[in-house]
């Protein structure tokens, strides 16, 4: 009995640890999604988008659109035709003005 549970536990073990490769997390409030990452990383492994700013969704284009794309509307999200287009734009337009700020 021991062996069987021992390895059940090695066997959820090994399907986080999959998910965490493969996916990322994104945490909304009280909801749960789970986006597919491009590339395999353990890089962002879990996002908790709760309190974000525009700022925030223009420095994240994947995660903005994915969160666009799955229904999920808030505060600063809002859906538009071309949505990557828009969000690229808004990103390259943050990064100057931090890059002023930071001068």
């Amino acid at each position: 009995m021991k062996k069987v549970f021992t390895l059940i536990l090695i066997l959820l073990f090994a399907v986080l640890i999959y998910t965490a490769y493969t996916y990322t997390t994104i945490r909304k409030g009280n909801k749960f999604y789970f986006m597919k990452k491009n590339r395999p990383t353990f890089d962002e492994v879990y996002v908790d988008v709760t309190d974000w700013t525009f700022k925030d969704y223009a420095i994240h284009p994947e995660i903005s659109a994915f969160l666009i794309a799955s229904g999920v509307r808030g505060k600063y999200i809002k859906i538009k035709p071309d949505i990557m287009k828009e969000i690229e734009k808004k990103k390259k337009e943050m990064e100057k003005m931090i890059e002023k700020e930071e001068k």
